[in-house]
């Protein structure tokens, strides 16, 4: 009972917002569309919840054909629930009438809005209305009424966009056991990868329009196929380079890399790739300094290239010299 999205292409004018974007979504698993602001990924949620015409492609839910160019069936008889970044509640109506609505007519809407108060911990605020509400309680009756209806997929744009740091990072766990507990298809958009890793069972990158890697966030880090895949990662970083007869030339050194054509490259270096030691007569300078617990941050430059962050664990001054040197078991180079 999959949502499957087939080579989506849509075009704003003479922009190309998605490109041949293909991925399945599996009952009871979630996967989380990842990447920059701009890149397509609300365009393609909106395209699968009907709220955009389909330019090009195919979108199916449990094998049948909910939409192809001209025709299309209406956003409002897909068995898909959408959560938008604003959660879009009806300000007039209580939280428990907000959940309630698009089930007129059930013959168990009572029952099933008893249930989704409990799911979520929000029976106390079924009298409520939206404005007496929290960021994250909000949250929580936007994602009820999506799921009231049991639908076999459900959409979320940014569903963390309108709560503070802080709070976004205790609901991340108890938005994924509630999301597994429903057993839909679950399609979440994200910027945030450190929001993807918590959430994802597969994480799909994208990139000006196109679907670069989809991967578990284990292959990802395992073995990246791109550097959107390797440098998902906390603390990864990118360091430019040059490839010249199958070695890798950089800042740090060099390294074979058999198979990468002549030309410029990258290396992605995950957060431990990197010793340090101090050294006046090191080619890198400190220039900013700050405390990361228990360690120190430190940004570091040389005369050519882009600055890099190391770990240190007592703190440099700025202009002290730092020697570098990298693990290269811990890096990922390619090409461009």
């Amino acid at each position: 009972m999959s949502l499957e999205l087939d080579r989506i292409s849509h075009r704003y004018g003479a922009v190309a917002a998605v490109r041949s974007a293909s991925l399945a979504v599996e009952a009871g698993e979630i996967v989380c569309l990842f990447g920059p602001s701009g890149c397509g990924k609300t365009t393609l949620l909106r395209i699968a919840a009907g709220l955009e015409a389909l330019q090009e492609g195919e979108i199916r839910l449990a094998g049948a054909t909910l939409a192809q160019p001209g025709d299309e069936v209406p956003p409002e008889q897909r068995p898909i629930g959408f959560v938008f970044q604003d959660y879009v509640l009806f300000p007039h109506l209580t939280v428990e009438k907000n959940i309630a609505f698009g089930l007129k007519g059930v013959g168990d809407a009572k029952a099933r809005v008893a249930a989704q108060l409990a799911a979520f911990g929000i029976e106390g605020f079924a009298r409520r209305y939206p404005h007496e509400l929290s960021g994250g309680q909000q949250q929580r009756v936007a994602l009820a009424r999506a799921v009231a209806r049991q639908p076999k997929a459900l959409l979320l744009d940014e569903p963390f966009a309108s709560i503070d740091v802080a709070l976004r990072r205790r609901l991340r766990e108890e938005l994924r056991r509630v999301l597994k507990d429903q057993k839909a298809a679950v399609l979440l958009v994200t910027h945030d990868a450190d929001e993807a890793l918590a959430l994802g069972d597969r994480i799909a990158l994208m990139r000006e329009g196109e679907i670069v890697e989809i991967a578990t966030p284990e292959d990802l880090f395992e073995r990246p196929r791109t550097p959107d895949g390797a440098g998902l990662f906390p603390g990864s970083q990118t360091l430019m380079g040059e490839v010249r007869g199958g070695v890798f030339y950089c800042a740090l050194g060099e390294i074979e890399t058999p198979g990468l054509a002549p030309g410029s490259a990258r290396a992605i270096l995950r957060a431990d790739c990197l010793t340090t030691s101090c050294d006046e007569c090191a080619p890198f300078r400190v220039v900013d300094v700050r405390f990361a617990g228990p360690a120190w941050r430190v940004r570091v430059e040389q005369e050519s290239g882009a600055p890099l962050w190391v770990t240190m664990q007592a703190p440099p001054s700025v202009g002290d010299g730092v020697s570098i040197s990298a693990d290269w078991s811990k890096a990922f180079v390619f090409a461009g």
